[in-house]
């Protein structure tokens, strides 16, 4: 009945078919494995070891091999095992048979009755090896009553016993029993150590793969080989042995590199209304909308590193893509990719809390067009100063990085706006031109009135930020720093936005400001608490209007034409 069940005549999952069977073998962990192999050599052996790390990088059989060394009959001088002898073959066959090794699933066996149990064939000498050796694997998930059971044998057990912890979250094991231990730290595997892995295994198992396939598989594997040669498993099976990424494709419903650099395009086209149905498209295909959002977060990513660095060498991508990249370094300004990553990053931290997300990502869509040929200020301030020198013809104005309505500049240097109302052409140059060149150290006794007319633009961009922020203040603390103050309850909601509301703030006084967060109830100002400010009245939007005009004339020669 057994030879039914003999594994050479079967099917083996790739992750156990080739299970290194010696150190060497062992892919990214040298560190470890040379430490262990020079213990083994020089009888340095440890009572207790934790391999700490991700999933699938090779904890578990690291700690296999390190038993087999420890009771191989014919120990290679290099402290490899001989993988031949019957103490390498019972632990090879998944460990069903040895007597002297035990691996025991920290999960299911979790209890303080399964640490007694151990601790009582702990007892007991090895019956045909030189070590007994307990691995437990997810030693995390066990009891704080069966850690504490577990100690005294831990830290003085019999020399023939050896401890084998693994885990995937070290900082749940008590520091007790991380004492007790020798702790390794497994790393994450790189995308080009997993794609040397699985092109050699696809050598061996004559499977045709093509590069980009090799690539993508890599890469979804995010660092766990376990992971990647799952992924492979699939591909094979899906392929018929000849893996293609136009196939890959259709099998993980992807979308690739090109559906996103479309979207860029139509994003950087402003043309919404067919967006919006590329959209539509990709989710009646089927496509998953956080698998979605992952890959905008990550295009607009690479976006970012490619304009930033002004080359694609950080980018995890195959040279093709790489290629892509690099034609858009010209496209993009590193101010509108920013902010619009901002935004989508945002959008993925209310994305999971949302009841309608398909909402949420077409409105995200929608808004990420607004920031488009956003400018910083800087660049703002010299098209100021050519308008005032009369060098250009025509300039839009921009404030804080925002594109208003375009204005045409007559020889006599006065200000027109286009399409507009002469009634009309004082409000079409926002407060926010004027607040630009505020001097905020001389308005520091009004900080809070210019806090709502802030907090009034951010209600007709996000009526959820403003409602919580609405009953807000902006003062200077006792050391005269800037913060926002907010009341106790609301704070960690606030807090969540406050890299926006510092944004907002240096735009609208045209310097970049430190702005903190502060509770109410930790509040210490450095003025005397007046009566808190009325909103704005007629009569200050009147000043307001004056001092415009006078500044247009004044610095830039204007002249009104009725």
């Amino acid at each position: 009945m057994a030879e039914l069940f003999d594994e050479n005549e079967g099917y083996t999952v790739t992750a156990r078919k080739w299970r290194p069977r010696v150190f060497d073998d062992v892919t990214s962990q040298e560190f470890i494995t040379k430490t262990l192999r020079n213990a083994i050599k020089n009888s340095r052996i440890s009572h207790a070891y934790l391999f700490c790390g991700p999933r699938g990088v090779g904890k578990t059989t690291v700690a296999r091999l390190l038993a087999m060394s420890l009771n191989c009959t014919d120990l290679q001088p290099n402290g490899e095992p001989c993988n031949k002898c019957d103490s390498c073959r019972e632990i090879i066959n998944d460990n069903r048979n040895h007597p002297d090794v035990f691996e025991i699933d920290g999960a299911s066996n979790r209890n303080i009755e399964d640490v007694r149990e151990l601790k009582e064939k702990v007892k007991y000498g090895p019956v045909r090896s030189k070590f007994k050796i307990f691995i437990i694997d997810e030693v995390h998930m066990l009891t704080g009553a069966s850690f504490n059971a577990l100690l005294k044998t831990l830290e003085e057990p019999p020399p023939y016993v050896v401890f084998i912890f693994a885990t995937t979250s070290p900082e749940k094991v008590p520091l007790t029993i991380l004492g007790r231990c020798q702790k390794f730290d497994f790393k994450r595997l790189t995308i080009k150590e997993i794609e040397s892995r699985l092109k050699f295994i696809s050598e061996e198992e004559k499977i045709k793969i093509d590069d980009e396939s090799l690539f993508f598989i890599a890469k979804k594997g995010d660092g766990s080989m376990r992971d990647a040669q799952g992924l492979f498993d699939m591909s094979a099976a899906y392929c018929d042995n000849n893996i293609t990424f136009d196939k890959l494709k259709t099998f993980f419903n992807l979308a690739e590199s090109d559906v996103y650099f479309h979207i860029t395009d139509l994003i950087k086209s402003k043309d919404g209304n067919t967006l919006l149905n590329y959209f539509d498209e990709l989710m009646s295909k089927g496509y998953d909308m956080q698998i979605f959002l992952d890959g905008l977060t990550g295009h607009y990513r690479n976006l970012l590193v490619s304009c930033s660095a002004g080359d694609t060498s950080l980018i995890l991508e195959s040279e093709n893509v790489k290629q892509k990249y690099k034609d858009y370094l010209d496209r993009f300004t590193e101010i509108e990719i920013i902010n619009s990553l901002k935004l989508i990053l945002q959008t993925e931290y209310t994305f999971k809390y949302s009841s309608n997300q398909r909402t949420l990502i077409e409105a995200l869509l929608i808004e990420l067009i607004k920031y488009t040929d956003t400018r910083d200020l800087s660049q703002i301030l010299d098209d100021l100063k050519e308008l005032k020198s009369g060098s250009k013809g025509e300039v839009s104005t921009f404030t804080a990085g925002i594109k208003t309505a375009p204005k045409s500049v007559s020889s006599a240097g006065s200000v027109t706006p286009v399409n507009k109302a002469p009634s009309e052409k004082t409000n079409d140059i926002t407060e926010k031109t004027v607040t630009a060149v505020l001097d905020i150290s001389a308005e520091s006794q009004n900080l809070n009135s210019h806090w709502i007319s802030i907090k009034d633009q951010i209600k007709s961009e996000r009526k959820w930020v403003y409602s919580i922020i609405k009953d807000t203040t902006f003062e200077q603390d006792e050391k005269s720093n800037y913060v926002i103050r907010v009341d106790d309850t609301s704070y960690e909601l606030v807090d969540g936005y406050k890299d926006y509301l510092s944004g907002k703030i240096s735009k609208y006084f045209g310097t970049p400001l430190a702005v903190n967060l502060m509770k109410s109830s930790e509040f210490v100002s450095s003025y005397v608490q007046n009566k808190a400010a009325d909103p704005p009245s007629e009569e200050n939007e009147s000043d307001n209007y004056e001092r415009l005009r006078s500044i247009l004339i004044k610095d830039f020669n204007a002249k009104e034409i009725n």
